[in-house]
């Protein structure tokens, strides 16, 4: 029951964010999508972890401490913490200050690199907690 109603918290907030083209989330935003949840991030091939592309859990911690589960079989540990652009991960056994931005699409929220602004994946699915055990 918990989650059921923590699930259409998370629902509900996603509806407030209006679909534009295109519309980088300020920071309240990000932290509403990702603080305490696993994202499903879709890479495309040819990515650093995902030679053929596929889908990356990545959990964000409420406690500063984020995983991921890259489609090639690495885990990468590390801390992220918030910023007025996004979020920024140092990862213990990959990139240190891998800072991202979120925008929002009408089908699909996108993470792009914060300095490049290349996109580095789309948000497949957002689960509370850490179903993954990351």
């Amino acid at each position: 029951m918990k989650t059921t109603m923590r699930s259409m918290i998370l629902a509900g907030s996603l509806i407030a964010f209006p679909a534009l083209a295109q519309e980088s989330l300020d920071r309240d935003q990000v932290a509403t999508l990702i603080t305490g949840n696993t994202l499903y991030v879709q890479i495309p091939p040819g990515a650093p972890g995902a030679p053929e592309g596929g889908v990356a859990p990545i959990y964000y911690g409420t406690d500063g401490y984020a995983a991921a589960a890259l489609p090639a079989g690495l885990k990468l540990v590390g801390v992220w913490v918030l910023v007025d652009e996004g979020y920024c991960v140092d990862w213990e056994n990959g990139p240190k200050n891998s800072c991202s931005v979120l925008a929002r699409k009408p089908e699909h929220f996108e993470i792009l690199d914060a300095s490049t602004n290349d996109p580095r994946g789309t948000v497949d699915k957002i689960m509370i907690g850490n179903p993954e055990g990351l």
